[in-house]
């Protein structure tokens, strides 16, 4: 049995959003335990962004080949 396309794909910007939101609040509090000025709430974000965008192509890609 085959998912529906729509709710195949209803998480994955749910996904996104928390990961980012994660990635800023552990930043901050990175930045917090190191007296820096904002840089890890700058970085965790984008790195935790990248990782989520090549987890989510990879589940793509995976799923338009019928891979499971």
């Amino acid at each position: 049995m085959q998912t529906p396309g729509p709710l195949r794909y209803a998480g994955l910007g749910i996904q996104l959003a928390a990961t980012v939101v994660v990635c800023v609040l552990l930043g901050q509090w990175l930045d917090r335990k190191a007296g820096t000025n904002g840089i890890f709430t700058i970085v965790a974000p984008l790195l935790g962004f990248g990782g989520v965008m090549y987890s989510l192509i990879r589940q793509l890609s995976r799923s338009d080949k019928g891979d499971r």
